[in-house]
């Protein structure tokens, strides 16, 4: 896939790239990945589609982009995982001491225990809002204790409060996790049961800075099929966005990340999806709609 450099085109990148209040940070890393792979071409893949974006969101009747965007060069992924986290780690405090909202384009999930990290630091009250369709709490997984699928039990690790959306795969030792911890999820099964789920997770968030990461696999495989692990009854569009609305509205979007995007599995009207979700995150961001 030939590289597009910028989200949006170049014209709508910061002319002060410091003074923009979005940086883009695009991590393409696959190592760690399951079932069906190519998520290191995720990042390029969002970039490329953002260029057809309508740059006037049609929900929020404004041009996002005006506010600032930036789009940083691709983390160096050469090396272990610790080694990229590291680097992923370093964008993130550049852009945070810069006072923007750094926005991760994965790659697989184990890059977000980064971003995750280098928040806390800032934000010692830091909540996360997982979406996805797996709980990504085991222990190691193929003897890699970074691997996509521990994600969250690093970020456990950091002792970093977290509710999970979207959920409807894990494995028994997970669960068994959750009952033990007294954790909740919400599983797609537990959210058509519970109406009012929405306003659960705001009360739970209480306007505390918040860390999105958002595995795309956690949207329904009609609304976006290029994943490495699909999963049936996912989050339609209108769900997934009226949640990230709400976190924008009600709390301090502080960090977030797309992952998990696999192109060579999907037809490629996945990829424009994924970034107009990207985009219309921003808006919400920006705009506290």
């Amino acid at each position: 896939m030939m590289e597009h450099p910028y989200f949006l085109e170049a014209g709508c990148q910061a002319v002060d790239e410091a003074a923009a209040r979005v940086a883009i940070i695009p991590v393409p890393y696959g190592e760690t990945v399951s079932w069906m792979g190519g998520t290191e071409e995720g990042p390029a893949a969002i970039l490329a589609a953002s260029e057809a974006l309508e740059i006037f969101d049609d929900e929020l009747l404004s041009e996002p982009w005006q506010a600032g965007i930036t789009t940083r060069p691709a983390v160096d992924c050469q090396g272990n995982t610790e080694e990229v986290l590291s680097r992923v780690c370093q964008e993130f405090a550049l852009a945070l001491e810069r006072g923007q909202l750094p926005v991760m384009l994965g790659g697989e999930h184990s890059i977000s225990v980064a971003g995750v990290a280098a928040c806390l630091r800032l934000h010692p009250d830091l909540c996360v809002v997982q979406v996805d369709a797996h709980l990504d709490l085991r222990q190691e997984y193929d003897h890699d204790w970074l691997s996509h699928a521990c994600v969250m039990r690093r970020i456990d690790d950091l002792a970093v409060p977290f509710v999970q959306v979207g959920i409807r795969s894990f494995s028994k030792e997970e669960w068994q996790l959750c009952t033990s911890r007294g954790w909740q999820p919400w599983t797609t099964a537990r959210m058509r049961e519970r109406e009012n789920w929405l306003s659960e997770i705001e009360k739970w968030t209480g306007g505390r800075p918040v860390y999105l990461t958002f595995d795309l696999d956690g949207l329904d495989p009609a609304v976006l099929p290029a994943t490495g692990t699909p999963e049936p009854d996912g989050l339609s569009w209108q769900t997934a966005t009226r949640l990230i609305a709400m976190l924008c509205r009600t709390s301090n979007l502080v960090g977030a990340d797309f992952v998990e995007l696999a192109p060579p599995a999907g037809p490629a009207y996945s990829n424009f999806t994924a970034a107009k979700l990207v985009y219309r995150t921003i808006g919400y961001a920006l705009h506290k709609v």
